[in-house]
């Protein structure tokens, strides 16, 4: 299992002042509010060298200083994407690592 994974996609929204483990179960839409933190962390799990992902991380701040600072375990928690308020990041697992793509969520 993968977060992610076709049978598994889902949706999960929540506010949280400290950080974000996510594990291969999680749901793979993930709409999170910093709850007026300037930077939350979010850490991606580590799926292994042959795994799969893919996980959309919707930041819904209601503050424009919000950050989300979207971290690959895999790799020694390397910041992969931070999206601001109102954006999300795309990001898929492949060959090892995390990758994300950050842009407007509307």
């Amino acid at each position: 299992m993968s977060i992610g994974a076709p049978q598994y996609g889902g949706y999960n929204a929540q506010a949280s002042t400290s950080t974000i483990t996510l594990t291969a179960g999680d749901d793979m839409i993930q709409a999170i509010d910093p709850s007026g933190q300037s930077t939350l962390n979010v850490v991606l799990p580590d799926l292994g060298s042959t795994g799969q992902g893919r996980a959309v991380i919707d930041n819904t701040a209601d503050a424009g200083s919000e950050t989300l600072n979207i971290q690959d375990a895999a790799n020694s928690n390397a910041v992969v994407g931070t999206p601001t308020q109102n954006e999300s990041a795309t990001c898929v697992f492949s060959e090892g690592s995390w990758v994300c793509v950050v842009g407007a969520a509307n």
